[in-house]
């Protein structure tokens, strides 16, 4: 099937690409570090399930960084975040030293942390690490492997690789083999991730570059190929077309099977050398946050809001920044002086793009913090004051606190809990 939008046009090449692509490459590393710092107050609260062991699959030389964290949680005056929310939140690393131990699992329904060693995801630069397929998780572990998303169960690999991506379908993923370095030739592959045998292969176009995004409602979503990294959709047969405005694949918020969510005039900037959380990050602020309908090709843009140095993008398959619904996103803005590394939350209607971005209540939080959706989209997850995890009821502005340490980690994904 060929992808028929007039908004697609042909790229161009992007002389910052390579120095971006390399940034996000160390960032993806800061953040595997800075998970297992931010993870050790956690641990104090937490049922050990399993002990914390060395993977024997380790891709990363991750260290972790002192962060301002107190020895035991502290209590939170705000409203706690309701149990009926029926949303439990998976963190990794959750582990102790350097890198990087169990997974995290914070049940919002009953107030219980838990601790494991399942899904045992692998030490490295992958994107994505972990993402939610269905009723399943599916990560890199020993290859690409998939666990059901309430644990339980054994794990099935899926694959020997480390390359993979969500499809359009719910209940698939792509696998990608590389027969000689990441520039190609690509193989992928369609897989069932309850069993059953894989689709045909198929060769991606000449001069593709992994990783590939996902798979899209009108084909792959791809970051780069024949040396251009701007963000593309292929289907087999045609050639690879870029999403409007040639955005680079650095500077991604986030895609559905529907939606790709990207900024546009982006440019870099760097932290203070002697900042306390990460000294000489480097970060981009974009002007415009885009939303591009694989479908329809219509295309929402909102303006970074007055008095903000730009939205920041946290990559794709990093942060979940688009509701499940499609209807919502959440991004942060940087705020001013740039180079402070500090940024606010906000959000907008995907649907309404007359509106303007809503500030999140207290969002205030240093580079890397993650966001997520609850289970009915009904909540935001975020960093609030005390680097605890907070919750806004983006209907009527409601918002709840929790004393679990959050939200500066590797990994960070919501399935729907148990009350019990």
């Amino acid at each position: 099937m060929r992808i028929a939008s007039p908004s697609l046009r042909p790229s161009a090449p992007a002389e910052p690409a390579d120095l971006i692509k390399e940034a996000r490459r160390r960032q993806r590393r800061r953040w595997l570090a800075a998970g297992v710092a931010s993870l050790v107050v956690i641990a104090g609260a937490t049922t050990m399930v399993g002990g914390v062991a060395a993977h024997r699959h380790s891709r990363a030389n991750a260290h972790a960084r002192r962060q301002p964290t107190s020895s035991a949680p502290r209590k939170v005056a705000e409203p706690p975040i309701p149990r009926s929310i029926g949303t439990s939140v998976l963190w990794w690393p959750a582990g102790f030293g350097q890198c990087c131990g169990a997974v995290a699992v914070d049940n919002l329904s009953t107030g219980r942390i838990t601790q494991g060693q399942e899904p045992d995801i692998a030490q490295g630069d992958f994107q994505p690490l972990l993402t939610q397929v269905g009723n399943s998780f599916v990560f890199v572990g020993n290859g690409v492997t998939a666990i059901r998303a309430d644990l339980r169960g054994h794990p099935r690999v899926l694959g020997p690789t480390t390359f993979f991506a969500p499809a359009a379908a719910p209940s698939q993923v792509w696998l990608f083999q590389v027969r000689s370095d990441t520039q190609g030739p690509i193989q992928g592959r369609l897989v069932p991730v309850a069993g059953g045998s894989p689709g045909p292969p198929v060769m991606l176009p000449a001069g593709a570059q992994l990783p590939v995004v996902r798979g899209t409602d009108a084909g792959l979503l791809l970051q780069g190929w024949q040396g251009h990294s701007a963000l593309a959709l292929w289907n087999p047969g045609s050639i690879p077309r870029t999403l409007p405005y040639s955005p680079l694949g650095a500077d991604g918020f986030d895609a559905t099977p529907r939606l790709v969510a990207y900024g546009t005039s982006c440019s870099w900037h760097v932290t203070a050398p002697n900042d306390l959380y990460e000294p000489n990050a480097g970060y981009e602020t974009c002007q415009l946050l885009r939303v591009f309908d694989v479908v329809t090709g219509k295309l929402t843009s909102f303006p970074a809001p007055p008095g903000t140095g730009g939205w920041v993008p946290n990559g794709f398959n990093l942060v979940s920044a688009i509701s499940h619904d499609g209807r919502l996103i959440a991004a942060y803005a940087a705020t001013l002086p740039q180079g402070t590394g500090h940024v606010r939350l906000y959000v907008m209607r995907i649907t309404s793009p007359a509106s303007q971005p809503t500030p999140v209540p207290t969002s205030t939080a240093f580079l890397f913090a993650r966001t997520a959706w609850s289970a009915n989209d009904s909540w935001l997850l975020y960093q609030g004051p005390g680097e605890h995890l907070w919750a806004y009821q983006v209907a009527s502005g409601r918002t709840g606190a929790s004393s679990t340490t959050c939200c500066r980690y590797t990994v960070m994904v919501t399935t729907p809990s148990r009350s019990r």
